[in-house]
């Protein structure tokens, strides 16, 4: 029977609009629609305002280093004017986005979507049909089942309160803890992160990570580990957290006036009544095959944090949405390969890391290690702490992992993406004559 869209993509995110865009040059008919402001989760709480404001503190902690070295610093970040000038520069990119859609052809729609059958969603009372339903919805923050659960404050929350509190404890040992917490610390708060387990960001490098919680408790963040968050308590003005050391066996409280939730997040699945579309849902997300195509309904695929395959990270959702774009085009003859996606956490200093891990090294490989903390790049700025662990094939040379912990380390990792996505030896990566003295230069010691 006829559609009335070949495809119609929920979410205007990342994966949303790059699936958008690619099916309509392709010459498909398509509309795509949002419940929220067009430009999705990195857009407005994710990835662009985050390092809008981690890049302020970075300002600032770079000047507070300084001090007695020719630069005097006695402020901290001015918050208020700093989440206007983040809005400022979100609007900027998100206001043209649904002119953007339209101007290419591709219908817009705004409201909360959900399943009506297997090729058709409904918009209110509105019902549209589709060959091809491509859902792109995020994720959003891990419900937390305890008493007191209303008083955390999510990450979304974070990025856009106008006030800041003056004593804030993140609860959760990862990105998104580690990174507010150096933004919070530079705008002159009491911080304290209580994670759960005993290792913290456990997708990164060991050895780095402890270097990162020295910078940490350097910039006046205690981190504390084995204690699991059992209640949140109003006490007037104020906030206990409730936890239970595992080590000391007993409770411990905490005061403070903000606790914001670092505890992971879920597929925003809730309200798309999959069940009525035939998606089954699988650990809480869409349950696809390996073509990123749901398993229980072939018109519809996903793309993002709504489903399990992937890192959790905007460039995987993104290059999810071109494998989803290329098997409809293509008729299921693309699957994806995680094994080359970048990851940083933009910490001050940034940590960042791609392709496997010295944990998964074995004897064919060769692991070095290089502590960069004297070298220029870091004592420009008084940094302290910089190293890198590079991974190579003894029989190749070939480079097939990097971490790095220092200055512009989210740039330098690119480099190594390259180099391992092409296949590059330590040589052939050493050879260049990079420009001097720039950060992404210690390539070369990294190397030796």
């Amino acid at each position: 029977m006829d559609m009335d869209y070949d495809a119609f993509v929920i979410g205007t995110g990342v994966a949303g609009s790059s699936l958008a865009y690619k099916l309509n040059n392709a010459g498909m008919k398509v509309a795509i629609a949002d419940k929220d402001k067009y430009g999705g989760i990195c857009a407005f709480h994710g990835c662009i305002p985050k390092k809008i404001l981690s890049g302020a503190a970075d300002i600032v902690a770079s000047a507070k280093r300084m001090e007695n070295k020719g630069i005097k610093c006695d402020s901290y970040l001015q918050w208020s004017e700093l989440i206007d000038f983040k809005d400022e520069i979100v609007h900027s990119l998100t206001s043209p986005k649904e002119k953007a859609f339209n101007d290419a052809g591709i219908d817009s729609y705004h409201g909360k979507v959900s399943f009506h059958d297997r090729n058709t969603v409904a918009i209110g009372d509105k019902l549209i049909s589709s060959k091809y339903i491509l859902v792109t919805v995020g994720a959003r923050p891990k419900p937390i089942d305890i008493p007191g659960a209303e008083f955390l404050t999510s990450s979304d929350e974070f990025l856009d309160m106008k006030e800041f509190p003056d004593k804030i404890i993140f609860v959760g040992g990862g990105y998104i803890s580690f990174e507010f917490a150096h933004i919070a610390a530079r705008a002159g708060a009491d911080v304290t992160i209580v994670h759960r387990g005993k290792n913290i960001l456990k997708t990164f490098d060991t050895d780095l990570v402890n270097m990162l919680i020295k910078a940490s408790e350097q910039a006046g963040i205690r981190i504390i580990t084995g204690q699991e968050l059992r209640r949140i308590e109003k006490k007037g003005a104020s906030l206990e957290l409730n936890t239970y050391d595992s080590k000391k066996q007993k409770n411990i409280v905490h005061e403070c006036n903000m606790v914001v939730h670092g505890l992971g997040r879920v597929a925003a699945i809730d309200g798309l009544e999959p069940e009525k579309g035939g998606v089954d849902i699988k650990h809480g997300a869409i349950d696809v095959n390996e073509y990123l195509q749901s398993v229980s309904n072939p018109s519809v695929y996903a793309a993002g944090d709504c489903i399990i395959p992937g890192p959790a990270l905007t460039p995987t959702a993104s290059y999810q949405a071109q494998v989803v774009a290329s098997n409809i085009l293509d008729e299921n003859k693309h699957t994806a390969d995680y094994s080359e996606i970048a990851s940083a956490v933009f910490t001050i200093p940034t940590l960042a890391a791609v392709g496997i891990m010295e944990k998964n090294a074995t004897d064919k490989h060769k692991v070095l290690f290089n502590d960069m903390s004297q070298y220029y790049s870091a004592r420009k700025t008084n940094l302290g702490f910089s190293a890198s662990k590079i991974i190579i094939e003894k029989d190749t040379g070939k480079i097939v992992g990097a971490h790095v912990i220092g200055p512009n380390a989210e740039d330098t990792i690119n480099l190594f993406t390259l180099a391992i996505k092409a296949g590059l030896t330590a040589d052939q990566v050493r050879e260049p004559m990079y420009a001097y003295p720039a950060s992404s230069y210690d390539v070369k010691y990294m190397l030796k």
